[in-house]
C-alpha cells in the first residue's frame, strides 16, 4: 500500500513539474529571448542610423530612426536630440510618419522644458486631427504652466467637449478655473471628474481647497480626508486638513493632522513641508508648548531663513532654543 502511494505521489509530482515547465518556465524563456532579440534589434538600428548620419548628416530619416531607437531603449535625452535634428532638417516628403513623429517630439519638448516648441507641435497636430482631445489637453496643460490661464481654459474646455468621459480633462480644467479664481466653475469640473473617477486624489484635494477657501470647512473635510489616503497627495491634504481644523479652532485635531503631515516630509525645503511645520508650530504656540514650536521653527529656518515670521519667532522665544525647558512644566 505504501509502495503504491509512493508511486502515485511520484507520478503526481512529475505531472506537476511538466505543467510548471510548460506553463511557466518555457513562456518565461520565450519572453527573455524576445527581450534579447528586441534589444539586439534596437542596438542594430542605432548602429545603422549612426552610420547613415556619418555618411550624410542631412539625412532626416536616419535621425528619426536613431531617435526612435533611443526612445525604445529609454534614452530620452539622446532621443530628444535626434528627433530635434530630424525636425530641423524637415520631415515633409520623407519616409517619416508625421503624426507619430510629432507626438513623440512634443512629449520630448515638454519633458526638456521646451514648452514653446511643444505647443507648436501640438498646434500642428490639432490641424492634422482636430478630433483628438489629447492634443487640446496637452496644449491646455502647457498654457497653465506658462500662466496663460485664459488660453488654457479654451483648450481644456475643447478637450472636455470632445471626450467628456475622461476625468483628467475635467480635473485639469477645474484646476485652471481654480487658479483663475472661478470657484464655482472649478467645483463643477472637479465634481464631474469625481463622477467618472471617485478616487481621483487631485480632484478631491482641490475640491477640499475650494470649500476651505470659501470658509465651508465642514464641507472641505471629507474631501481632504479621502485625498490624504493617496500617498502622492498625502502631505498636501494633511496640511490643508490641519489648516481647516485651525480655522475651526479645533487645535488638538489640527495638531494630530499636522503631526501626521510632518511625518510624511521627505524634502524639508518643499513649500508643503514648510507650511506643515509652520502651522504645527502655530498650534504648539497656541497651546503654550513653546519648546516644540521652536523645534519646528528651527527646522524651517535651517532651510529658508526668510520664511514668513520664523526669524522673529525664534528671537521672541530665544530662551527655548538652548534651555530645553519643557514649557508645560513652568
Amino acid at each position: 500500500m505504501t509502495l503504491v502511494f509512493t508511486i502515485i505521489l511520484g507520478f503526481g509530482v512529475v505531472i506537476l513539474l511538466i505543467i510548471l515547465f510548460k506553463k511557466v518556465i518555457l513562456p518565461q524563456r520565450a519572453a527573455n529571448a524576445a527581450t534579447l532579440q528586441d534589444q539586439k534589434k534596437i542596438y542594430q538600428t542605432i548602429r545603422q542610423a549612426k552610420a547613415a548620419i556619418d555618411k550624410d548628416p542631412q539625412n532626416a530619416e536616419a535621425h528619426y530612426l536613431l531617435g526612435k531607437a533611443f526612445l525604445a531603449d529609454k534614452r530620452e535625452e539622446q532621443a530628444y536630440r535626434a528627433y530635434r535634428s530630424a525636425s530641423r532638417l524637415g520631415i515633409e516628403g520623407k519616409n517619416i510618419p508625421e503624426i507619430e513623429f510629432r507626438e513623440a517630439l512634443a512629449l520630448l519638448y515638454s519633458k526638456f522644458n521646451e514648452e514653446e516648441e511643444a505647443l507648436k507641435e501640438y498646434v500642428l497636430l490639432i490641424k492634422k486631427n482636430p478630433r483628438n482631445p489629447d492634443y487640446f489637453y496637452q496644449c491646455g496643460k502647457l498654457f497653465i504652466s506658462r500662466g496663460r490661464l485664459d488660453r488654457a481654459e479654451q483648450y481644456l474646455a475643447k478637450a472636455v467637449s470632445i471626450n467628456p468621459r475622461e476625468s483628467s480633462y475635467h480635473v485639469e480644467l477645474g484646476m485652471a478655473y481654480y487658479q483663475s479664481k472661478k470657484a464655482k466653475e472649478a467645483a463643477t469640473e472637479l465634481e464631474n471628474a469625481l463622477k467618472i473617477n471617485p478616487g481621483d486624489a487631485s480632484a478631491l484635494l482641490y475640491l477640499g481647497k475650494i470649500y476651505k477657501d470659501l470658509k465651508e470647512y465642514n464641507n472641505a473635510l471629507p474631501y481632504l480626508e479621502k485625498a490624504a489616503q493617496d500617498q502622492d497627495y498625502k502631505l498636501r491634504s494633511l496640511v490643508e486638513l490641519g489648516a481647516c481644523y485651525m480655522s475651526l479652532r479645533m487645535t488638538t485635531k489640527a495638531i494630530t493632522e499636522l503631526e501626521r503631515a510632518v511625518h510624511c516630509i521627505e524634502k524639508d525645503s518643499e513649500p508643503d513641508s514648510l507650511y506643515a511645520r509652520y502651522f504645527l508650530a502655530m498650534c504648539y504656540e497656541k497651546t503654550k508648548d513653546y519648546t516644540k514650536a521652536v523645534s519646528q521653527w528651527e527646522k524651517i529656518y535651517a532651510v529658508k531663513k526668510n520664511f514668513r515670521d520664523v526669524g522673529e519667532k525664534l528671537t521672541q522665544y530665544i530662551e527655548y532654543r538652548s534651555s530645553g525647558v519643557d514649557s508645560k512644566k513652568q
